[in-house]
């Protein structure tokens, strides 16, 4: 997964909290009341400030609309973005197309022939840069030249409107991925999630209880695309920062998820299991066992919890007999011990890159 990506959403997010904060700097001068001592053009900036705050509410509905649909906006891109990054990643991994998920290989087929109807009635100009020659193409090379594979990637989002969470969820069933398994080992949504609900035990929350704060978000955004929106469901600008924490974690545990998934398929396709693991110390000190190997600082070590979570740290020191050592290269069986960032624990199962990778 690509992190300037997340970086990207961060700053979108966070201009929606400048815009905020600068509609409030703008009512609080509106609000100044010019003295004696202050020159002319300054009171002429007041009051022309002043007069642009005079439709009140409908002010406030209108900015509070613009947000609404700002935040939603940011949902929807960055849903896509990462789908279609973890796709484009996945066929970087897995070296041939038969090696892919079965539920994903259904999957890529049957959208991608939806993605080619949608093409040819152009009722979208969003794929008006498409072909359905190429999405045929990249179906058929599947098949045809597995070892340089290519997703058609837009055939993975063509249902993301409208984007409630059990939406996002079903677009994560086309990965093969049970999205709302995964959000309840998530300690970044977890943890917030205690926060606003103050309860330590969600466990029997359900999904539309747990994420109400997306589906309320959606829903605000349908009814301003629809008209409907009605002064009675305006919510001051204050509680606009609720839907900002939550989207912010939602998101991130969402980026965190697939993040994970692809470390995964590493651990699969890139690396290898350490079979003969000596001992952990410290929780951060993995001693094993390796024989015909190439080790340098820098490198890294895939993680396995016993959670089925999967983290990739980079290795901090070597030692072999006791001495630290920029970089190993060892023929024969060799007991060396590495140094990773906390926590490690006995019940896990680490993985090292393969030989020739």
């Amino acid at each position: 997964m690509n992190e300037s990506s997340l970086a990207d959403f961060r700053k979108e997010i966070k201009l929606i909290r400048k815009y905020i904060q600068h509609i409030q700097d703008v009512n609080d001068i509106a609000g100044y009341v010019a003295l004696k001592t202050d020159n002319e053009q300054i009171k002429k900036l007041l009051d022309k400030i002043k007069g642009h705050n005079t439709f009140g509410i409908d002010k406030k509905i209108f900015e509070y609309k613009a947000i609404i649909i700002s935040l939603y906006g940011i949902l929807e891109k960055f849903i896509e973005i990462w789908i279609k990054e973890y796709l484009d990643t996945l066929s970087d991994i897995i070296p041939k197309y038969n090696q892919i998920d079965n539920k994903i290989k259904e999957q890529h087929f049957e959208l991608s022939l939806k993605l080619i109807s949608t093409i040819t009635s152009r009722t979208s100009a969003k794929y008006q840069h498409l072909t359905k020659e190429q999405v045929l193409k990249n179906l058929n090379n599947c098949i045809e030249n597995p070892s340089d594979y290519i997703f058609n990637l837009e055939a993975f989002v063509l249902l993301s409107g409208n984007l409630k969470h059990n939406k996002i969820v079903e677009l994560f069933k086309q990965l093969n991925i049970d999205l709302n398994g995964k959000l309840k080992i998530n300690q970044t949504i977890i943890q917030h999630i205690q926060y606003i609900r103050q309860k330590e035990d969600i466990g029997e929350l359900k999904a539309e209880v747990l994420y109400e704060e997306i589906n309320q978000l959606v829903e605000s955004r349908n009814e301003i695309a629809h008209g409907s929106e009605t002064v009675e469901n305006f919510q001051d600008h204050s509680v606009l920062e609720s839907y900002i924490q939550f989207l912010e974690n939602y998101c991130q545990a969402i980026f965190e998820i697939l993040n994970e998934e692809i470390i995964k398929h590493e651990s699969i396709h890139k690396f290898q299991k350490i079979e003969n693991v000596i001992d952990i110390f410290d929780n951060k000190i993995l001693a094993f066992e390796i024989e015909n190997y190439e080790l340098k600082l820098g490198d890294f070590i895939i993680i396995e919890t016993a959670e089925d979570k999967f983290f990739k740290k980079p290795i901090l020191e070597i030692q072999v007999d006791n001495k630290s050592c920029p970089k190993i290269k060892i023929t024969g069986k060799t007991n060396i011990a590495v140094q990773l960032e906390p926590t490690i624990k006995k019940n896990q199962k680490f993985f090292i890159a393969k030989k020739n990778n």
